[in-house]
């Protein structure tokens, strides 16, 4: 499992203590010195590095599981399929990421300038990640609005959209 953005380190180190084998990657080499002082000081075994979401250093099909609670929203809209192609990269076929972001209907003044619907996730994820759940909770009071999701990386490219007129032959569905 691999923790993006993972800032201090503090979702790292509670999927370590639930027993997963854990990487966490962040761009602050700031945060990832305190996730590593957080670490040895609980004895866990979290390998920490910092690394641009954009150009993760692992190798293709790593992990099995991604997880992203607040680096996804903070990052810009042109950038957004790179990341997406990033993350599809590193999990294998069918490896579930469960994302988390600040709503577009949180309208309170703590938060990212970037607020986001399930159809801006959607437009940058859906090409390589299949949406398995979405969660929009309430929260509890004085609380950010927050989406979660759970996805699963594509084994196959996504079809392409349908086209009014479109004809489909019964054989080229069964190839």
């Amino acid at each position: 499992m691999i923790d993006l953005g993972c800032g201090a380190g503090t979702n790292a180190l509670f999927l370590a203590r639930a027993g997963f084998r854990v990487s966490g990657v962040d761009i602050a080499p700031g945060a990832i010195d305190a996730a590593q002082r957080r670490a040895r000081r609980a004895g866990l075994a979290v390998d920490f590095r910092v690394g641009d979401v954009l150009r993760l250093p692992y190798g293709a099909g790593t992990f099995a599981g991604a997880t992203d609670v607040g680096c996804f929203h903070t990052v810009p809209a042109p950038l957004r399929p790179a990341y997406a192609a990033e993350v599809a990269r590193i999990l294998r076929p069918g490896g579930v990421f469960l994302l988390s972001w600040i709503a577009r209907e949180h309208t309170g003044p703590h938060g990212p300038p970037h607020r986001l619907s399930v159809a801006d996730v959607a437009e940058a994820l859906e090409p390589r990640f299949l949406f398995r759940s979405v969660e929009f909770p309430d929260p509890p009071r004085h609380e950010l609005r927050v989406y979660r999701a759970r996805l699963e990386r594509r084994r196959t490219p996504q079809p392409p959209p349908f086209r009014a007129g479109t004809v489909v032959r019964p054989e080229r569905l069964h190839r």
